[in-house]
């Protein structure tokens, strides 16, 4: 198992630079956008179910879920 230190707050990835037709993960969550052109034809949602079950039987899980979703929160906030 990873030390707090190596994951702790990355549940999800960055967005803040989407890098077109290549997956991005965070510890438990990803995205993939794909571009045939200019428009995205396509977006998909990851899941790490294993991931998922080894966070959530962390001692620091409420607090790293909570660091990782305002992260996410200011993230988006930002491309707004």
């Amino acid at each position: 198992m990873q030390s707090a230190s190596a994951c702790y707050g990355r549940m999800f990835p960055s967005i803040q630079a989407t890098t077109a037709n290549r997956e991005v993960k965070g510890q438990v969550f990803g995205y993939r956008v794909e571009h045939a052109g200019v428009v995205a034809s396509r977006r998909t949602v990851t899941t790490d179910h294993e991931a998922w079950a080894r966070c959530a039987s962390c001692p620091d899980f409420e607090s790293c879920f909570r660091l990782s979703t305002g992260t996410l929160l200011m993230e988006v906030a930002l491309e707004h």
